[in-house]
């Protein structure tokens, strides 16, 4: 070909001979060479790529080509298939959504196995909306290159032209990346870019990347936008960065952004650029921030502007902002003592007035605990603020209990219907209170909500009728904030309860804190309302981890939602409850319990809640075990039915509240006789469809496992977990695992320093090994042959261990004389020869190539009929001079550097078989076992 095409630029006389040869070449695009099918890919490549930008084809030639191409590109050699997607990048329509380049190149993006491929798709795949997607599925590819890739190709696009669900988790992907080399990329690369395309305006950027979808969004928009500007502070001198801050003048709000221009997007940058030049202990620090007591004026002004009217989302970024202000505040030395004093002022009438979303209670709770350091003083502050918000003191409450002033107000009204009403409101109100004082004290809970609900509904009408007379007199002023409801007011109080106990700061609870949960947390332990009763289960639990007399009270709520709640968020928030439960007073405790319960019944008084979703649904007619669910005469075993949860709940916030705190408590020692319940985690971490959050919480369990020296728990589960895997339906998720990663995951994780033969670990791993051989190996043979190929990769400990060796040595004997296959015996022939000392066993990826399984078997028959077609195709005494000088002119030395053949490579199979590499980095899959 070479030839051709020289000596066609010689004469044009010849061209028509050289086309007859062309065409013979071109008869063999089949040849069985990959050198030859190579070569025509990349010559057809070459063609099109120095063809001008107005070039066109006629439709015979452009579908020959399109077609040959489509063939190429499943070729088993990677560099046809690679030279196959470069010759067709000119054919691609990207504007047609069902063009078959496209579609060529979107499947072997996401399922070529040489990642070379999948980098070269990146860069010829044309891009436009229907193609950008798949390119950025790439962001979590198994290789680091092909990440990299992704962003050095991508980082051209206009970052206008993406969606603002694809520019966020664009840049989260390449600012969390685990590659540094990725990560560098991203933010040198794409990241400028980005700025570049803003006229470097950093404001710019974060609002391209705000998601207005919730406030789930929201919170993951702050957290990327925080990484991404602690990248570009680092980058950028401190007075380039101040510039962007719209700072004020006025003696009033000195060194504040006017409210007039606040937003979401500035507030973030203000706050992380105070965070920045105060850890950076830079010169600009006292700049960017007002005194204390400014920035508490600042903080009460903004507050003011929460109107009533609000929708749903301008509430959602009103919580935001205020978010970031109590982020500053809580950022702030506390050095000034009248600061000191303002501050505190500002939380309380942030508890009392404003309508707070629980994660800016938490953090007002934390500026507390710097301001007020003394335990009591500071339960008391709370307290107070929580009894007169959620009207806890309605006895000492003049609007109910003083006849002077309710005699005061009934003088001026001169409407008899009126005054009646008032007076028999007034009656009532004293009659709910008594019967709410008599279920509490007979410990009707749900009776006495119910009562409280009936209660506040009176209250409620009976301040508005008198209102106007009070603000008549001077007694009221009206508020000028929007005015909380019952259910508002509650919540807060719930959240203010939760985060003042929980916190490593208290170690007791006082007796206020006490009287707080009688007077207020119980009531609402059976509230028909969802969000106020989670947090009322919230409080009990953590109120009940100090002291034990309400344990049981609050496990019997918890209990039975776990069990009987179709509401996901209550199952969720209760089996996160019954962990800490067992983890604090241990799974004996919680057992009797739950016998105790499982005696008594769990009681015919339920709430009136609507039920929209169960769990129980899932195991309907899977097990008889799953009966005693709905027994309430018979304990239930929590820690299996959390297992058996684990694997067939839907929601991720249930899995992974299962899964967090089976793995706090294996990791702390309580169920150490409990291997079935790790090996319910083994199952969830091999399972490719698990989330990456869930992957990613296993995969540190297993890290600290192993830090922890508990590897042992580990060798009850591993033959277990292997049969599971190798005998899985087609159509489960463990199929798709290959059971060979499954030991070498055991074998890595339960590899000893230093142990004695009885302690070691790998020395058990090889009697079980031995043992099921022995009793499988004529009904479970592929896994009999597996064992017994990982008996020599195992690092076995005989020294000063004749019992342990001997025993080993019988087992062997044994099976090497019984009616094994010859595999298996060579095998274990060497497994001896290991126990003895005299064999030293190469590497695990060196015995994998010496196997003869039928995969390296074929692999040998396809390299062999290469080399076999290439001598033929030498030695042909037919060939045409052309051929014959271009095989005497060719350099196979320089040709096989271009193709890069392999055996590997060659014997790869066909398309239709590769596996996809299309998991997240994050996520640990089987490869990186």
């Amino acid at each position: 070909m070479y030839t051709i095409m020289r000596h066609a630029e010689l004469k044009e006389s010849l061209h028509k001979r050289y086309e007859k040869e062309l065409q013979q070449l071109y008869s063999r695009t089949y040849s069985s060479s990959p050198h030859v099918r190579y070569r025509i890919c990349y010559f057809v490549n070459l063609i099109l790529e120095k063809l001008g930008p107005n070039a066109a084809v006629d439709d015979t030639q452009c579908d020959e080509i399109l077609e040959t191409m489509l063939e190429r590109v499943k070729d088993v050699s990677a560099g046809v298939r690679k030279q196959a997607v470069l010759a067709m990048q000119r054919l691609q329509i990207p504007d047609n959504p069902v063009d078959p380049v496209v579609f060529a190149y979107q499947f072997h993006l996401s399922a070529d196995p040489l990642s070379s491929v999948r980098q070269c798709i990146i860069t010829c795949m044309g891009r436009n909306y229907i193609t950008v997607p798949y390119i950025l599925q790439r962001l979590w590819d198994v290789d680091e290159k092909v990440r990299r890739h992704t962003y050095v190709n991508m980082c051209n696009y206009p970052v206008r032209a993406y969606r603002v669900a694809q520019r966020l988790p664009l840049l989260e992907q390449g600012l969390n990346d685990s590659s540094a080399n990725v990560k560098k990329t991203a933010v040198n690369i794409m990241l400028k870019a980005w700025i570049g395309s803003y006229q470097q305006n950093y404001v710019a950027p974060i609002a391209a990347l705000k998601l207005d979808s919730s406030e789930e969004e929201l919170m993951r928009f702050r957290s990327v936008t925080k990484q991404m500007l602690r990248e570009i502070f680092e980058q950028t001198d401190n007075q380039q960065l101040m510039a962007q801050l719209p700072l004020g003048d006025d003696c009033e709000l000195h060194r504040c952004v006017p409210l007039e221009c606040l937003n979401v997007e500035l507030l973030l940058y203000w706050q992380c650029l105070g965070d920045y030049l105060e850890s950076t202990q830079a010169d600009e620090s006292d700049q960017v921030l007002p005194e204390l007591s400014v920035f508490c004026t600042y903080v009460n002004k903004f507050c003011e502007s929460q109107k009533p009217d609000m929708d749903k989302f301008a509430q959602i970024e009103f919580q935001n902002m205020l978010l970031s202000l109590v982020e500053i505040l809580d950022s702030y030395d506390l050095g000034d003592e009248i600061g000191r004093s303002n501050m505190k002022t500002l939380i309380k009438n942030l508890l009392k007035d404003c309508l707070l979303d629980h994660k800016i209670v938490r953090v007002l709770v934390r500026c507390m605990e710097k301001l007020i350091t003394d335990l009591n003083d500071r339960m008391q502050f709370f307290i107070e603020i929580i009894y007169e918000t959620c009207d806890l003191n309605t006895k000492q409450n003049e609007l109910v209990h003083d006849r002077n002033l309710i005699s005061k107000l009934l003088d001026d009204l001169d409407t008899p219907s009126k005054m009646k009403r008032i007076s028999s409101l007034k009656v009532k109100i004293l009659e709910l209170e008594e019967q709410e004082d008599n279920f509490r004290r007979q410990k009707e809970y749900i009776q006495a909500q119910s009562v409280n609900k009936e209660k506040m509904a009176v209250t409620e009408e009976y301040t508005e009728l008198i209102k106007p007379l009070l603000v008549k007199h001077g007694f009221l002023d009206m508020p000028a904030r929007p005015k909380l409801s019952n259910q508002e007011r509650v919540l807060k109080g719930l959240f203010t309860s939760y985060y003042m106990v929980a916190s490593p700061h208290v170690q007791k609870l006082t007796p206020s804190i006490c009287k707080l949960y009688k007077d207020f947390i119980c009531r609402h332990l059976h509230s028909s309302d969802v969000d106020i009763f989670e947090w009322a289960i919230k409080c009990g639990n953590a109120y009940s981890m100090f002291y034990e007399a309400y344990t049981e009270t609050v496990f019997r709520v918890v209990y039975h939602q776990f069990y009987n709640s179709k509401e996901v968020r209550l199952c969720e928030t209760s089996v996160s409850c019954l962990l800490e439960l067992m983890d604090h007073y241990g799974i004996d405790y919680v057992d009797k319990l739950s016998r105790k319960i499982g005696a008594r019944g769990l009681g015919s008084k339920t709430s009136n809640r609507s039920q929209l979703y169960t769990v129980q649904d899932t195991y309907d007619g899977e097990e008889d075990g799953d009966q005693t669910v709905q027994n309430s005469e018979h304990s239930v075993d929590i820690i299996m039915a959390m297992g058996r949860y684990m694997e067939m709940v839907v929601d991720k916030g249930v899995s992974l509240a299962i899964v967090r705190g089976l793995c706090r408590l294996v990791l702390r020692g309580h169920i150490d006789d409990r291997p079935e319940v790790l090996k319910q985690l083994l199952k969830r971490y091999f399972n490719p469809n698990a989330e990456p959050i869930i992957s990613q919480v296993l995969g540190m369990f297993f890290e600290n496992l192993v830090r922890l020296k508990k590897q042992a728990l580990l060798q009850p589960c591993l033959l277990p977990t292997l049969w599971t895997v190798m005998n899985c339906s087609f159509d489960a998720p463990l199929n798709a695992v290959q059971p060979d990663y499954v030991v070498k995951f055991f074998i890595d994780l339960t590899i000893q320093e230093a142990s004695s033969p009885k302690s070691n670990i790998h020395n058990r791993i090889a009697l079980s090994f031995l043992h099921y051989i022995q009793n499988y190996f004529t009904e479970r043979r592929e896994m009999c042959r597996l064992l017994a190929k990982e008996l020599t990769n195992l690092t076995i400990n005989v020294l000063n261990g004749q019992e342990v060796k001997t025993e080993m040595l019988e087992m062997a004997d044994k099976l090497i004389t019984s009616e094994l296959e010859p595999r298996l015996v060579k095998n274990i022939k060497v497994f001896k020869t290991m126990l003895d000392g005299s064999f030293n066993p190469p590497s695990r990826e060196a015995r994998d190539d010496l196997e003869s399984d039928e995969e390296c078997d074929t692999a040998t028959v396809a390299s062999e009929n290469v080399v076999q077609s290439e001598q033929v195709s030498v030695t042909n005494p037919e060939k045409s001079a052309t051929e014959q000088t271009l095989t005497n002119a060719s350099d196979p030395q320089a040709e096989a550097s271009a193709i890069a053949p392999t055996a590997t490579q060659v014997s790869e199979p066909i398309l239709t078989t590769f596996g996809t590499e299309n998991r997240a980095r994050d996520c640990p899959g089987m490869q990186e076992f």
